[in-house]
């Protein structure tokens, strides 16, 4: 069953219909949806189906053809906006880690916050410092990345995003490269910052987490959103023939 999620129904992502092109390849077809306060939406669909295209438009990684997006009520899909402003509350994980490899861990988590939001060192050690023990890496605070596993370095990864105090998390399926030991580790983080009430939006192949944490499921195929719902409609009664199809061959 999905994650029950207390909203006022005051959206914090807000889509219109957004495009993107690449060159003549027409990859986001006029996607109009919400993510609210809270909520944990899941992003599945086929390989191709334009889901990390669509995440990573959300904070102008990819800069959208046309359409809208606003977050916490500001249009980003405008050149006079200072993105780098809005991308503060904005926490994202790859599938590569992007660790700084010459950095120790805690200097990694402490970098932003320092760097970015002007906090002094000691207290961006402290706070890095905890959420270093909050994702299970507080021994390793000292390590270089090399020196850890996969699934460590991205823990090391929510860490460093969770350190800039983000209002939002985006995750890009930030368990493809890791092997399958190592994907628990990082997934029990993820339950643990859902169930905190974090507003999450993810694009995940790992059915386990989509179906506990998810409030919502948004399906992609060719571009679009073709179903969306709780995980109980999408996985138990799907409405559409190519959800079902999708799931079908997944499942």
């Amino acid at each position: 069953m999905g994650k029950a999620v207390e909203t006022d129904k005051q959206p914090i992502i807000q889509v219109t219909d957004l495009h993107k092109y690449f060159s003549t390849l027409h990859v986001l077809k006029g996607i109009t949806t919400e993510v609210y306060r809270g909520e944990v939406v899941s992003i599945m669909g086929p390989s191709g189906s334009g889901k990390s295209t669509f995440l990573r438009c959300l904070n102008r990684l990819e800069e959208p053809t046309s359409g809208s997006i606003k977050i916490d009520g500001e249009e980003i899909v405008d050149h006079k906006v200072d993105i780098n402003m809005i991308r503060r509350d904005i926490g994202m994980v790859f599938q590569d880690y992007n660790l700084f490899p010459h950095l120790s861990v805690i200097q990694n988590v402490t970098l932003a916050p320092v760097h970015v939001r002007g906090t002094k060192y000691k207290d961006a050690e402290e706070i890095g410092m905890k959420l270093l023990e909050r994702v299970g890496v507080g021994e390793k605070a000292k390590e270089f990345p090399s020196n850890l596993s996969g699934g460590q370095q991205q823990r090391v990864a929510i860490a460093r995003s969770l350190a800039m105090h983000p209002k939002i998390m985006f995750f890009d399926e930030p368990t493809s490269a890791l092997d399958p030991e190592m994907i628990r580790e990082v997934l029990d983080v993820m339950r643990d910052l859902a169930e905190s009430g974090m507003t999450m939006v993810v694009v995940s192949h790992e059915l386990g987490f989509i179906r506990e944490a998810s409030s919502r499921i948004f399906v992609l195929e060719n571009g679009s959103i073709i179903e969306e719902g709780d995980p109980d409609a999408i996985f138990n009664n799907a409405q559409q023939e190519r959800t079902k199809k999708f799931l079908s061959m997944i499942i």
